[in-house]
């Protein structure tokens, strides 16, 4: 059985991510590397084994009161407008589709890293659904699409900040519910 992030030993102190910047990355920049032939490859964090962990959307470490994965985009989108990795046009082929309907890319900066941390001062990560769940992948751009295993510690701080980001309502409220 899956451990909450949160619950996990390795994890990191939600404290401690406070130090953490996180800025989506401009459509113009991912168009740009594609346009090089670069290849976004993902270690999707919810999937691996080794780390058996999973992030309820929930204020309650046991997933009591966990929301779907539909709220966490809408969370999303009010943080950071709508997703910028988009292969899923309306009017368009999109037969091809996996269980994937969205993705963010996100970079993560620690300006006051040292060479004795654990976590680089800069990495990617992504944002996106995985089997109507909600996920986090480490993200790197690859000149072809390989297998990409990250750093455990890397992988546990992306998804438990990925989990902090939309845990908690935004304040807004429609038809008497906080979103």
């Amino acid at each position: 059985m899956s451990v909450d992030i949160r619950k996990h030993p390795d994890a990191p102190d939600p404290e401690a991510l406070r130090d953490v910047r996180v800025e989506p990355i401009p459509p113009e920049e991912i168009e740009r590397k594609r346009e090089d032939g670069k290849v976004l490859v993902e270690d999707n964090v919810r999937e691996r084994d080794d780390l058996n962990v999973i992030a309820y959307l929930s204020t309650e470490s046991d997933g009591s009161d966990a929301v779907s994965v539909g709220v966490a985009l809408y969370r999303l989108v009010q943080l950071f407008g709508t997703p910028q990795v988009s292969d899923y046009h309306a009017g368009n082929d999109i037969s091809d589709r996996t269980d994937e309907t969205f993705k963010y890319l996100f970079r993560a900066r620690r300006e006051d890293a040292t060479e004795d941390d654990e976590l680089p001062e800069e990495w990617l990560f992504t944002i996106h659904d995985s089997h109507v769940r909600y996920a986090a992948s480490v993200a790197e751009w690859r000149d072809e699409a390989d297998e990409f295993t990250a750093d455990d510690q890397v992988a546990l701080t992306t998804y438990a900040f990925a989990q902090q980001l939309v845990v908690e309502p935004v304040e807004a409220v429609y038809e008497d519910v906080l979103y």
